[in-house]
């Protein structure tokens, strides 16, 4: 949010301007001013307003047509516009209001009604602008596969998108508390003390649902991340969940896979190793030197290719338990 809110006083009497910044500048507000309809449009256009008090009776365009036109632009249509006007007609006030203004502060300007107004109008708009920007946001993450929960230190979610809704299978956040809920449901690959150990700002874990009746096995792996003031107090943990299920079924695959080629290729080779040792010892009779340098040379090769697949074996079994 700006340090000043930007009002744009449009006025073509310039002691009216001056009346209107001499109330307004000394609360901490930012004046812009304008003497016509075409350069308030133009100082709408090339300048960041947060406000317009808009003359009503002007030359050549009145302020009823630059409301209109402020309201049929896109880029100033949002600004909240309070018309200054000696008018008490109820037709006028009716044109007004269907032109789009906001409120209306009478000539002679009292000073108390019109800060109190530019306050109030100033905190809806800021209100308005907020909540807009956070449905925009909220539309954007909901479209993003991961999951993203913001919980309160003690872990109940404040807010999360569409994705943990569908991880979690639930669907009112009402005192839902996330380290809870991932226990309850899943198999952790962290224990609950290290998990909930915020002296550690950041921390990667892997949460498992298995396949059931009902269910898909679903591997998510969990960034946790916490969010700390410039003093250190800790403000919310912000959960990522990502699903990395077909990553993990891949590498299963491949384990799977190697195990199975390890242990059909051991059977064979113990059986060649073993009739090696004994043709190597004359259990089948005598060798001559051609002989007994090939059964060495096929020794060598079948040991060689042994102490692969044992390799080969160890390393699927470390993935098994990692």
């Amino acid at each position: 949010m700006k340090d000043k809110s930007v009002i744009l006083v449009v006025d073509d009497q310039f002691q009216n301007i001056e009346l209107l910044e001499a109330y307004l500048v000394p609360q901490g507000y930012e004046i812009v001013k304008a003497a016509s309809g075409e350069e308030a449009l133009e100082k709408l256009v090339n300048s960041q307003i947060d406000l317009v008090l808009l003359d009503v009776m002007m030359p050549r365009m009145s302020g009823i047509e630059v409301l209109e036109k402020l309201r049929a632009d896109e880029k100033t249509k949002a600004i909240p516009v309070v018309m200054v006007t000696v008018l008490k007609e109820t037709e006028d006030k009716v044109k007004a209001l269907e032109a789009g203004c906001d409120d209306f502060i009478s000539k002679p300007v009292d000073k108390v009604e019109l800060l109190a107004r530019v306050k109030s109008i100033l905190k809806i708009s800021h209100y308005r602008r907020e909540l807009e920007e956070k449905e925009k946001f909220k539309t954007v993450v909901d479209k993003v596969s991961d999951g993203i929960a913001i919980c309160s230190p003690d872990y109940l979610i404040k807010d999360c998108n569409a994705a943990i809704l569908k991880y979690l299978n639930i669907s009112d956040l009402k005192n839902v508390n996330l380290v809870e809920t991932l226990f309850a449901n899943y198999s952790v690959s962290i224990n609950k003390e290290a998990l909930m150990d915020l002296t550690i700002a950041h921390k990667t874990f892997d949460i498992v649902r298995q396949k059931s009746e009902t269910t898909e096995a679903l591997y998510l792996e969990v960034n946790l991340n916490v969010v700390r003031n410039s003093a250190g107090e800790l403000l919310s943990i912000v959960f990522i969940l990502r699903d990395v299920t077909a990553v993990r079924v891949e590498e299963f695959l491949k384990q799977d896979t190697l195990t199975l080629i390890s242990r059909k290729l051991s059977t064979p080779l113990g059986v060649i190793s073993g009739n090696v040792s004994l043709l190597q010892d004359g259990a089948y009779g005598a060798l001559n030197q051609e002989q007994k340098k090939a059964i060495d040379s096929v020794s060598k090769q079948s040991s060689l290719l042994i102490s692969t697949v044992e390799e080969l074996l160890g390393f699927t079994i470390v993935c098994s338990h990692s």
